[in-house]
């Protein structure tokens, strides 16, 4: 028969496994709530950086990041260290050097994605400023080339700006894509006539405003129009009275 003592002892032996569970429990729960908060802070510092290191910073801006760079790795080397000594999870927590790290981590994230912008800002701007089509149309004279030139150009122009208008790049493509783009819209722009004879720039002010009459085909009109075989595109049809 199991005596007295020996049913405590027993009981005593439970609790203390328990216990230890309990403990157990609770160190795989700080680890995994310290590995979350690391792994969220890793995965969007990586993020940024690689399309970040698509251009090239600044030497200012490199600087900077770099410094930012060597305070997270000394910040690690030291939660590291406690770590690795203690051998404590719990103690982790508590640290302050853990709570140092994560914030040099979004320091640097910070850092990385502001130099990252205006370097692509940098970049964009060298390939040359583009004009809104939208204005661009507003002042180019309404001429059939200029038409079929003006629809190229906001084509263009709206592929460019599909790319730039992102934060960062995602892909080397989209840097050769955005100058390939820019190229494609100045050649558009260079085929707009913005500089028309005066009787031929009322012709086509008439045509807008479907107001063009055969007093508007003045001989220096049917030059113009022959000299661009543009002649064809045009048909002459009685007003309704």
């Amino acid at each position: 028969m199991t005596t007295l003592l020996q049913s405590c002892r027993n009981l005593d032996a439970k609790l203390a496994d328990l216990a230890l569970a309990k403990l157990e429990l609770e160190d795989v729960r700080l680890i995994q709530v310290r590995s979350e908060e690391w792994g969220a802070r890793k995965a969007k510092l990586m993020g940024i950086d690689s399309r970040a290191r698509l251009l090239s910073l600044a030497a200012a801006d490199e600087t900077t990041v770099s410094a930012k760079r060597k305070l997270v790795r000394q910040h690690a080397a030291t939660v590291l260290a406690r770590l690795e000594s203690r051998k404590d999870i719990k103690e982790l927590t508590r640290d302050a050097a853990w709570t140092r790290l994560l914030s040099a981590v979004d320091g640097l994230a910070e850092e990385v994605d502001l130099a990252g912008r205006s370097a692509w800002r940098v970049y964009r701007e060298q390939l040359g400023t583009l004009e809104d089509p939208e204005t661009l149309r507003l002042r180019t004279p309404p001429t059939p080339q200029n038409e079929e030139a003006l629809s190229r150009y906001r084509a263009s122009h709206a592929a460019y700006a599909s790319i730039a208008h992102r934060a960062l790049p995602t892909t080397p493509d989209d840097l050769a894509q955005v100058a390939a783009h820019v190229v494609a819209c100045k050649s558009a722009y260079g085929q707009i006539t913005f500089d028309l004879p005066a009787e031929v720039g009322r012709f086509f002010d008439a045509l807008q405003s479907d107001a063009a009459t055969m007093g508007h085909v003045t001989p220096q009109v049917l030059a113009w129009l022959a000299e661009r075989g543009q002649l064809d595109r045009f048909r002459v049809r009685a007003a309704r009275q």
